[in-house]
């Protein structure tokens, strides 16, 4: 069904495969998070509302028009057994403790970054106006975007001004619902405003939310969702990315409750059983209260950082006038085969 007729054609990327992955003994980031999510979205019926695809894993070639060739080179040949070999790379890539060497490092790229070039895919496309791809918005990446945006057909971006970036404004520890809502939404809105996006990536992760074991904000589930319902309101194209977050159970809630908001779907807070059930006790609900943690964040100095945001804005160049529909022709330009297997049936347990 279209944008036209106000329901949202949704679109889903799940490897089966995402959640086999591991970083290492004590590393927090936890690739069965993904598989947790998906089994709760599967089993709140939550399938049934979108189009659920398997990811074609992102070959070399698509890689390479983001990353070097020598770095795509090291993450396709390294392995823990020979990274004695590769000391110098290993620096200079900064692999090592927080980014590690693991069994399927390569691999796990390709399918991560295979959902998020296939979500691009059938936004450009004009086949789905939202799509979502939990394992992506792993932000370890350079800024050399504008070739493999052109080879899927989309149109060019405008070359950025010759002036510096806006410098980065932190919040401060403990911000609530509320306050970072009072941040987020009126900035997003001037830039939505200022730059007129053909289509967003909301990268979306988790470890904002209260009860994270790396973040220190304290954030609800509802309260984090309300950002993905505000961005959703701009009726843009949206590519849906997931990101940090390390209370692998929050996460997994997170994710699957925002899943239900890009449908418009209410779901219940008690918890369906699911095969990682036990993960959610002692309480089994979608939803947990915020901690008790003092909120840093006064209202004068978050006004301060709106008004510093909104000078660096008007400090830059805004939209062209040209027409932004103008587009790289789908034969021409969009070239990616899709899986042999890439549409799932969607049911729980599959």
């Amino acid at each position: 069904m279209s944008r036209a007729s106000g329901k949202q054609r949704v679109c889903y990327f799940y490897d089966s495969d995402i959640g086999n992955y591991y970083y290492g003994q004590g590393h927090p980031m936890k690739p069965h998070r993904i598989r947790m999510a998906h089994n709760l979205l599967l089993n709140y019926g939550l399938y049934k509302k979108m189009e659920i695809y398997r990811p074609s894993p992102a070959t070399f070639d698509e890689l390479r028009k983001f990353h070097s060739d020598e770095y795509m080179r090291f993450l396709r040949h390294i392995t823990p057994d020979n990274m004695g070999e590769y000391t110098k790379q290993m620096q200079r890539f900064n692999v090592g403790e927080d980014c590690p060497v693991f069994e399927g490092l390569y691999q796990f790229c390709q399918a991560s970054s295979g959902g998020s070039i296939g979500g691009a895919v059938k936004l450009n496309k004009g086949t789905s106006d939202i799509a979502i791809n939990w394992a992506g918005g792993l932000h370890h990446a350079k800024n050399k975007l504008r070739p493999l945006l052109a080879s899927r057909g989309a149109r060019p971006a405008p070359s950025p001004p010759k002036r510096s970036p806006p410098s980065p404004l932190p919040l401060q520890d403990g911000i609530d619902d509320a306050s970072y809502a009072s941040i987020f939404k009126p900035v997003i809105g001037q830039i939505m405003q200022m730059y007129q996006p053909g289509a967003i990536v909301l990268q979306c992760g988790a470890d904002s939310l209260c009860g994270d074991r790396l973040g220190c904000f304290n954030l609800t589930i509802r309260g984090h969702a309300e950002c993905v319902r505000f961005v959703l309101q701009q009726k843009v194209p949206t590519l849906i990315l997931g990101g940090g977050g390390y209370t692998i159970r929050n996460v997994s809630r997170c994710w699957t409750y925002e899943s239900a908001v890009v449908l418009n779907e209410e779901i219940s807070d008690d918890l369906p059983y699911n095969d990682y059930y036990e993960y959610y006790g002692p309480d089994y609900k979608l939803h947990y209260a915020p901690s008790g943690m003092e909120n840093l964040n006064i209202p004068e100095n978050l006004e301060k950082i709106k008004s510093k945001v909104f000078e660096h804005l008007r400090q830059l160049q805004p939209a062209p006038n040209d027409d932004p529909d103008v587009r790289v022709s789908q034969r021409g330009g969009d070239e990616r085969q899709e899986h042999g297997a890439e549409f799932y049936s969607g049911r729980p347990g599959e």
